[in-house]
C-alpha cells in the first residue's frame, strides 16, 4: 500500500530554480533508484529536487544542509519542466519538490536530462562530501 501524498498548500512561485545535488545525479541508475522508490511510496514514477528559494543558494543550503556538502549540482528552470510534459508537486517541505515522470524509461530520463544544466560548480559548498 502506498503512502497518502502530503503535498504543501499554495501556488509555486512563478519561476523557480530547481537543483539535483551531486555529478551522478542525473545517471540511469541513480534516476531509477529514485523513481522505484518514489513509485514504492507514493505510486508514480519521480525525482527530488529542491527549489532554489529566490535564488538565495545560502538560504537553500540552511534549509537542507546537504545542499553544501555537494561540489556539484545540476540546475533546471521549473518552467521548463512543466512545459516539457514534467509536472512538479511540492512534496515533502519547502523547498523540497518531485518532478513527475510518465514512466522509468531510458527514453524519459534523457528527455528530462537534456532539460537540466550541469553540473555546475555548487556555489556554497562547503568540502564535506560524502
Amino acid at each position: 500500500m502506498h503512502e497518502p501524498l502530503q503535498l504543501r498548500h499554495g501556488a509555486p512561485p512563478s519561476t523557480i530554480t530547481l537543483i539535483r545535488l551531486g555529478a551522478r545525479t542525473l545517471t540511469e541508475d541513480s534516476l531509477l533508484d529514485q523513481c522505484e522508490r518514489t513509485q514504492g511510496r507514493w505510486g508514480f514514477h519521480g525525482f527530488s529536487v529542491f527549489e532554489v528559494p529566490g535564488g538565495d543558494y545560502a538560504l537553500l543550503a540552511r534549509l537542507v544542509p546537504i545542499v553544501a556538502a555537494r561540489p556539484k549540482l545540476f540546475e533546471a528552470q521549473g518552467k521548463t519542466l512543466i512545459d516539457a510534459g514534467f509536472p512538479l508537486l511540492p512534496t515533502a517541505a519547502h523547498p523540497h519538490w518531485t518532478v513527475v515522470l510518465a514512466a522509468a524509461t531510458p527514453r524519459q530520463f534523457q528527455a528530462v536530462r537534456q532539460l537540466f544544466s550541469g553540473p555546475k560548480d555548487n556555489p556554497v559548498f562547503r568540502g564535506e562530501d560524502r
